[in-house]
């Protein structure tokens, strides 16, 4: 067993950790084994004596109770007392069982035979005979029967016996305590002990291992150490041990034999490869001169690479240039460099000064070395001194080498002269032949950039000419794959720039038109058909684009060919939107005016037959007769928008132009069109006092009649019509605001369009052409006017008309305006409506107007402006009256000869004759009337003898 251990290291560290572990893992158990039946036997002796304890008080508690519940039913003779009395002794009776039962010392049984002793005496005894004695009320004999019997002393002596037994058991807890604490004090010292014990015993292993282990491990190394010194050892230790220091000592030993057999094989080794050594060396040197040579070249080589691939992928001219001359420079280990081209006289060097390439540029395309280079069609060398500026700190000149490279195409045309200068040296025969190879890669480069060049002009000129096409023009190879698109191409189908498409496949053209169109994949196998030649001569297809804005696309094809071989294919893409809109509106109006012409023409039809057919009576006649003329008037007024359209499409459409009051215009149009439209309310609200407009009345008329029954027929459910009148420094505005069906935002810009209906399949039982609005829009610009459109859809619409104001004519002017301008006549007139009317007429005939409401500016006004008349009325606004007008008047000495007419409700000639009127019109009268009086009283009151000549429209 032991030798087993001694052959293995392993073996015996497990052989000591095993005996340490097994020695402190007994000890352990062992000390906690004691300690737990140590505590467990003091916790039962305590936990009996407190249980004991507990008992004794209980029951010393029990008798107190009783004690103290009889002396309280004597003292009150209630029965609560007798109830708890009983209940207390039955509790020291089961207390009395228990105590006999559990403790079987002598004292405890002794205890017990005395508490037993007091309950058969007292409790059973005298305590019923004296609560007997109190129920009859016999407190004498309780008295006598307590001093005769002894019953206060027992209880005293009981009670003192409970309280020594309680106090003795209270003692045997306390030794208790007293004698766990020494235990456990006792269990920590032996504790304690047996980790000392425990470290000295690992101590000792340690110890031990060092000694068995580490000093055979020291010695050896220490031979080690010898023998890597070189030391001469003749034995080695432990070599008797069977373990792994045994082993490794043997071995040891062996390395040493060998090592020593091996050092006189390698000394005679040594010596012969000192000898190869020397041969190894010369061929080394004849090596490293040819990996030098090899080195050389393949840096000649990358170079020359390097120049091949700059000059063959550099597209820009000056770049290539650039890169041609550094590279050749730096190949040729030239200090310097240019390189020229005569055609263009382009130069780019390096290592040169501009004062030196400004010299070459003057001289060198006039000298005779050029001339000789163009004779020879070779090189040329010229060695010389060195000038300062290459010399640079040096003070002695030295010689340089100037190498003159012609460049020559396939046609021996001269493109390009390379001068190279190699300062301190010249070039050799060699060195000339082989840069003059170079020279031919150069001409291929130069002639493949001018060819870029060129065919780079032609693609833009190519293509600057596509984009000038109305058209979208694709090109595609015989493979599909894009080779130029236009700019149009780009604009009809919402895509990116012409060029960010070159090289796209057809596959994938193609996949994102069928994305960005309606039938996008008809579209895709027609293209392809296309570009295969599969297509008919003079075919088409028609499809939509998927854009904000409606596009309808026509595209057809045509092949391109060379030698009856197909090679590619133009598309062509023309938008005919508009065409596509205007047949389809077209299409629409037919079926619309057909509709709108058969419905009078049906009733005119049926109701004439009628009458011709049938007996009827007057009244029916008139109905019938009255609806024709309503049917011939509303077919009239159809005919008469297809006359308009003509006459505008051809500018044939003419204007009666005159001075108008554009308030009555309004309200004859509201008058016509309150007659059928009942649901409706008409309002006119005026922001301005400016009202005035120059223009043909019936167009006018024309305008309004259209606007306002456009908002009575698309505000089906009735409302409020609010017509707006209002003005900035330039413009009168009229506003007709409905409460309607409102108009979509995308119908809004094509809604003046001719034909054009919004909506046209939900609302066609509304009626109409589509040409009113159009009309509209004509007769507006037609008096230099706009027209706009605000709307909500469903919430009604606003129309806004704008004509340019006229500056030259007044109505309701401010005192400070008839000062600016010249005025024919003043009208005094609260009625502004009347007011308007007369000023109408007046601007009509050429006049200029100025219009008050009251009496006080009127006065004012003609005191400043001295017009050649005034029209007055007599009930006016404000403090003065049309009578107190006429007499301020009348009393200046400068308005005294103005000429006026009265204008009144007011029958009274003969007062305003008397106070000095020229005239005197009884309202109502007619319009002709008041412009023919003012005509004579002007005449005849004009001052210098003139006859006042009215100016019309086109007279100057």
């Amino acid at each position: 067993m032991i030798e087993y251990f001694r052959k293995s290291l392993a073996r015996k560290v497990i052989l000591i950790n095993f005996i340490f572990v097994f020695l402190l893992v007994a000890g352990a158990v062992s000390l906690r084994i004691y300690h737990v039946q140590l505590t467990n036997s003091l916790d039962k002796e305590i936990s009996y004596q407190t249980t004991k304890l507990n008992n004794v008080t209980k029951l010393k508690e029990d008798l107190n109770e009783v004690l103290f519940d009889g002396r309280g039913y004597f003292a009150f003779k209630q029965d609560d007392f007798l109830k708890r009395i009983d209940v207390n002794k039955a509790n020291i009776k089961s207390s009395v069982a228990l105590f006999e039962k559990t403790y079987k010392e002598p004292k405890d049984k002794t205890l017990i035979r005395e508490v037993q002793n007091f309950n058969e005496d007292y409790l059973n005894t005298l305590l019923p005979k004296a609560i007997e004695y109190r129920k009859n009320d016999q407190v004498a004999d309780i008295i006598k029967m307590s001093q005769q019997d002894g019953g206060t002393e027992k209880v005293n002596l009981i009670l003192n016996r409970l309280d020594l037994f309680e106090a003795n058991v209270q003692e045997d807890i306390e030794k208790a305590y007293e004698k766990k604490e020494e235990k456990i004090d006792k269990s920590q010292i032996i504790y304690f002990s047996f980790i000392s014990l425990m470290v000295t015993v690992f101590i000792f292993l340690i110890r031990l291992m060092i000694r068995n282990f580490g000093s055979p491990l020291r010695e050896l190394s220490h031979v080690a150490s010898r023998i890597t010194r070189g030391e001469f050892v003749d034995s080695v230790p432990f070599t008797n041990r069977l373990d792994e220091i045994g082993v490794l000592s043997v071995s040891f030993e062996k390395m040493i034999r060998s090592i020593r057999q091996n050092e006189q094989e390698l000394t005679a080794q040594n010596e012969e490869l000192a000898a190869q050594q020397d041969e190894l060396s010369s061929q080394q040197e004849r090596l490293r001169y040819s990996l030098k040579k090899t080195e050389e070249n393949e840096r000649k080589l990358l170079r020359l690479n390097s120049f091949l691939h700059s000059i063959s992928n550099i597209i820009e001219q000056s770049e290539l240039l650039k890169s041609m001359i550094s590279n050749m420079t730096e190949l040729t280990h030239s200090n310097k460099g240019l390189i020229w081209l005569p055609e263009k006289n382009q130069l780019s060097s390096t290592g040169l000064s501009e004062l030196e390439i400004d010299h070459f540029r003057r001289s060198f395309k006039n000298s005779g070395l050029l001339a000789r280079i163009q004779e020879c069609m070779a090189s040329q060398q010229v060695i010389r001194k060195s000038n300062s500026d290459e010399q640079g700190y040096v003070t002695e000149e030295y010689t340089c080498g100037d190498l003159y490279i012609p460049v020559y195409t396939g046609q021996q045309k001269l493109i390009a002269v390379v001068v190279l200068t190699r300062i301190g040296s010249s070039y050799s025969n060699n060195e000339i032949a082989e840069y003059e190879n170079l020279s031919r890669q150069i001409a291929l480069s130069i002639e493949k950039q001018n060819l870029y060049t060129r065919s780079e002009e032609q693609r833009i000129t190519m293509q600057n000419v596509l984009d000038s096409i109305q058209e979208g023009v694709q090109l595609v190879d015989s493979d599909g794959t894009i080779v130029q698109v236009n700019q149009k191409f780009c604009e009809l189908m919402d895509c990116s720039l012409p060029h960010q498409l070159n090289g796209l496949t057809l596959g994938a053209w193609t996949n994102t038109l069928k994305k960005a169109v309606e039938d996008g994949q008809d579209l895709a196998d027609f293209i392809n058909n296309a570009v295969h030649g599969k297509n008919n001569e003079g075919s088409s297809f028609i499809f939509e684009v998927n854009s904000k804005d409606t596009k309808i696309i026509q595209i057809y094809s045509e092949y391109l060919a060379s030698n009856e071989e197909q090679r590619g294919t133009v598309l062509v893409y023309r938008d005919i939107t508009k065409q596509y809109e205007v047949d389809r509106m077209k299409s629409e109006f037919v079926t619309t005016v057909s509709h709108e012409l058969r419905t009078p023409l049906s009733s005119v039809l049926g109701f004439t037959e009628l009458m011709l057919t049938r007996e009827l009576k007057p009244e029916r006649q008139k109905k019938y007769l009255t609806t024709i003329h309503q049917e011939a008037y509303r077919l009239t007024a159809l005919i008469n928008d297809f006359l308009d359209v003509q006459k505008m499409e051809s500018g044939r459409l003419t204007y009666d132009k005159k001075y108008h009051t554009i308030v009555p215009i309004i309200e004859d149009v509201i008058d016509i069109q309150r007659v059928n439209a009942a649901r409706h309310t008409f309002s006119i609200n005026l922001k301005t006092d400016r009202l005035t407009i120059y223009g043909d009345r019936d167009k006018l008329s024309q305008i309004f009649m259209n606007l306002i029954s456009n908002a009575v027929k698309y505000s089906p459910e009735g409302g409020n019509i609010i017509v707006n009148i209002y003005d900035d420094e330039k413009h009168l505005f009229v506003d007709i605001e409905d409460e309607g069906l409102g108009i979509p935002n995308e119908a809004i810009s094509s809604l003046f369009e001719k034909f054009y209906r919004v909506d046209n399949s939900d609302r066609r039982k509304i009626g109409g052409t589509g040409l009113g609005l159009a009309i509209v829009m004509e007769i507006v610009k037609s008096h230099n006017g706009s027209i706009s459109v605000q709307s909500l859809l469903g919430k009604g619409s606003t129309f806004t008309v704008a004509f340019p104001t006229v500056e030259d004519i007044y109505v309701n002017a401010s005192l400070s305006e008839t000062k600016k301008r010249k005025i024919d006549i003043v009208i005094v007139e609260d009625d502004r409506h009347l007011a308007a009317l007369l000023s109408e007429e007046l601007v009509s005939h050429g006049f200029h107007i100025a219009h008050f409401n009251t009496g006080e500016q009127a006065a004012e006004a003609v005191k400043e402006c001295l017009p050649q008349a005034v029209i007055l009325d007599i009930m006016l606004d404000g403090k003065m009256n049309g009578w107190d007008v006429l007499k301020k008047l009348k009393l200046q000495i400068e308005t005294s000869d103005i000429p006026i007419i009265i204008s009144s409700a007011l029958d009274e000639k003969e007062k305003g004759i008397d106070l000095g009127a020229a005239g005197y019109l009884v309202k109502p009268y007619q319009l002709s009337q008041l412009t023919a009086n003012i005509l004579k009283i002007i005449n005849e009151h004009n001052m210098d003898g003139r006859v006042l000549i009215p100016i019309y429209d086109g007279q100057k």
